[in-house]
């Protein structure tokens, strides 16, 4: 997604999947995530990751900046309509809520450089926290979304720097506080009733 593997990287998969509709409407206990495995395809480390398409939705009311890149990924196994039309939506209702999230994805990984237990792969860490600090300034300054790589190895005073760029886009952003709640429902229930009228 972001243009940043190298030969050691595993190839990281999400699956957003729509858990039949009668089921719900049944009652059923429906999951929301599907866990999380690593297997080798191919000669090829896979880490695959499913989430329920409800509760992709939720996530992406909430802002969480996870939900938004899984919704609007330049790279795709297989295309969809539908992965499209919730790419456009999700970019017509970028807002300021989404920026705890991403501090909160960016602090995570400064952490992870520095704190105990440190990362065994130095400097992934900066570059982690860099590449999401920069599309939270791009989302909240220029309400639009952007991966762009990080190649070089940031420093801690780099990414503090970048960090207090963040914050200062949060306070002059110009986005609705909150998404449009309503939208993201509407979308989902047309989901669901497309996967009823299919049974």
């Amino acid at each position: 997604m972001w243009g940043m593997q190298n030969e050691e990287s595993d190839i990281d998969l999400v699956m957003i999947y729509i858990a039949p509709t009668r089921s719900i409407l049944r009652g059923e206990r429906i999951p929301s995530t599907i866990r999380q495995e690593m297997a080798a395809r191919g000669g090829e480390i896979y880490d695959t990751l499913g989430w329920e398409i409800g509760h992709l939705i939720n996530q992406l009311i909430k802002g969480n900046v996870n939900a938004i890149w899984y919704a609007t990924s330049p790279l795709h196994v297989k295309t969809s309509p539908i992965q499209e039309e919730l790419s456009r939506l999700v970019q017509a209702n970028l807002c300021r809520e989404t920026y705890q999230s991403i501090k909160g994805m960016a602090e995570s990984q400064i952490k992870s450089e520095t704190g105990t237990g440190a990362s065994r792969k130095p400097g992934k860490g900066y570059r982690t926290a860099l590449r999401t600090i920069n599309l939270g300034i791009a989302l909240l300054s220029e309400a639009r979304i952007c991966f762009v790589p990080v190649l070089h190895t940031p420093k801690a005073g780099e990414a503090s720097e970048k960090m207090q760029q963040l914050v200062e886009a949060y306070e002059s952003s110009r986005l609705p506080d909150l998404p449009d709640e309503n939208a993201f429902r509407e979308f989902l229930l047309r989901r669901r009733m497309e996967d009823m009228a299919g049974e």
